[in-house]
């Protein structure tokens, strides 16, 4: 049986699922991606934003806990 032939341009998040999915029903897949694959949002759009946005929201529940201050302090 002869094994279809797919490229993939762009590894982002679409195209990274594509090449997958062709690969898993049998396909022999070329994936072409110029810089990381992921693309934007996952290296430097909404992933990092989401999760620098929950860092900064635990360093002040944190920096406002009586156990913290008390870590800080010397006090336990």
């Amino acid at each position: 049986m002869d094994r279809r032939k797919v490229v993939v341009i762009g590894g982002g998040s679409s195209g990274y699922v594509a090449a997958v999915r062709a690969a898993q029903l049998g396909a022999q897949v070329t994936l072409i991606e110029r810089d990381k694959i992921g693309g934007t949002c996952l290296n430097r759009g909404c992933i990092p934003t989401k999760a620098l946005l929950h860092d900064a929201k635990m360093l002040r529940l944190m920096r406002s806990s009586a156990v913290f201050q008390s870590l800080l302090h010397g006090k336990i």
